[in-house]
């Protein structure tokens, strides 16, 4: 719940004082309402790999669908060749990506799924393990599916086949 107490200060004198906040938590009651009638998904051993390292974990999660110890390196190579991805990336934020400098993210899960061939299928999920999106990166004729969990930077992957 929204409390005028925890703003700072100068927030708070913007406030006009006669503002009531219980119309204000009705009108947005049904946010809170509509995460009940979400699928659930709470990643959790052995069923899903959980990484250690929460920069990295997007990394971790893919690298073990390769058994490749060079994976970031072959992948970030592959993202300076894409076309797709021209103008999105330059060598400074490839360079970050692969000495852990900058958080991996879409480019490189897209980037993945066509280096790879394989769909990669992301659940994000809130703080409740509701799932509040999904998106499948895909490619025609995937060799496999590659199932991963998210929650805000930090990645799980589902094992299916793969051995860790």
């Amino acid at each position: 719940m929204f409390s005028e107490d925890k703003l700072h200060p100068p927030l708070r004198d913007i406030l006009y004082p006669d503002l009531d906040m219980d119309p204000w938590h009705a009108f947005y009651q049904h946010l809170l309402e509509q995460a009940d009638d979400l699928e659930q998904l709470c990643p959790s051993a052995p069923e899903w790999y959980l990484p250690d390292e929460e920069r990295s974990s997007v990394f971790s999660c893919l690298f073990h669908g390769t058994g490749r110890g060079d994976f970031v390196a072959d992948l970030t190579d592959y993202m300076a060749t894409l076309e797709d991805l021209e103008g999105l990336v330059d060598a400074t934020y490839l360079n970050n990506i692969r000495h852990g400098e900058a958080d991996p993210g879409e480019l490189e899960l897209y980037a993945s799924s066509k280096l790879h061939s394989w769909n990669i299928e992301v659940k994000t999920v809130n703080a409740d393990c509701k799932i509040v999106s999904t998106f499948i990166y895909s490619v025609e004729e995937p060799d496999k599916v590659v199932q991963l969990a998210r929650s805000g930077s930090f990645f799980a992957v589902k094992v299916d086949g793969y051995l860790l």
